[in-house]
């Protein structure tokens, strides 16, 4: 069916798939981003009702996310990958019509997210590949702890979750091996940001907490963890913008300002976030 529907749809498209999709996805980032700073912006102290609302934030990220998601799905060159975002993408609309399809709708983002990382690591090095296999758990153990009602399991979720957007930097390398063509700005960078989250969170470690908690829905973490997650984003991220990857950038976007996955609001833009960085990296 998904092979066929990309047979009718990339012939009206002229060639422009891959910017149909990078444009669906940037949208995407950009919504979850917008997401992320409402929510924070709601919590913070003095908050003096201005009109912005998270409910409709999220709800708005979330369909932009799970229409991206289709639009990469239809113009994916692999039949099994776009069956996977289709799940996604489908089923995440679905979850916003009613919520009695919230727990259909988590198991087919983990189905079509597995499916998708089986079909990348046929062409992933090792480094890669576990750090596929982190957010995937990620995501697994992150919707169970929620959406599944398995509370016991959020602060594992949390930690793991945590660790996958460390690993990110994996997708920007272009050889892991080599220190020589290693992005030492983008290091440096991501170490900066190892040690500011640090010492912010040891300074501050209330207003850490509720930043965490709200934001991105850490629970049961500690510091040094969330830390690494922070340093592993914005080494992705440099290393990405100073290479005009903006499709890498997205990713790491989507996954870092997603959060801990433990709802299908995180989880969509997560799962995106793993299909893109996936994509990116198995394309050097």
């Amino acid at each position: 069916m998904t092979a066929a529907l990309q047979q009718r749809v990339r012939p009206l498209l002229h060639g422009g798939s891959h910017s149909l999709a990078n444009l669906a996805v940037g949208a995407a980032a950009v919504a979850v981003a917008v997401r992320y700073f409402a929510v924070l912006f709601v919590n913070a102290p003095g908050y003096g009702g201005v009109p912005v609302s998270p409910g409709l934030a999220t709800g708005v990220s979330t369909a932009v996310v799970a229409a991206a998601a289709i639009a990469v799905a239809v113009t994916d060159a692999d039949p099994l990958t776009g069956i996977g975002l289709l799940f996604v993408g489908v089923f995440g609309l679905l979850s916003l019509l009613s919520s009695a399809a919230a727990l259909p709708a988590a198991a087919a983002v983990v189905l079509g997210t597995a499916t998708i990382a089986a079909v990348a690591g046929r062409r992933l090095d090792l480094v890669s590949a576990t750090a596929v296999a982190l957010l995937v758990a990620a995501l697994s153990i992150g919707l169970a702890s929620g959406v599944g009602g398995w509370t016991g399991l959020r602060p594992a979720a949390s930690t793991v979750a945590l660790l996958g957007i460390a690993s990110t930097p994996s997708f920007a390398a272009t050889d892991w091996r080599s220190l020589s063509t290693a992005d030492w700005g983008a290091i440096l960078g991501g170490l900066a940001a190892f040690a500011v989250v640090l010492s912010v969170g040891r300074a501050v470690p209330f207003v850490t907490g509720a930043v965490t908690l709200t934001g991105t829905g850490v629970v049961g973490t500690s510091l040094p963890v969330i830390a690494l997650a922070a340093a592993g984003a914005v080494t992705t991220a440099s290393a990405a913008s100073r290479t005009r990857r903006w499709p890498l950038l997205a990713g790491v976007a989507l996954v870092a300002f997603a959060g801990v996955p433990a709802s299908l609001p995180r989880a969509l833009p997560f799962a995106l976030g793993i299909a893109v960085l996936t994509a990116q990296e198995g394309a050097q």
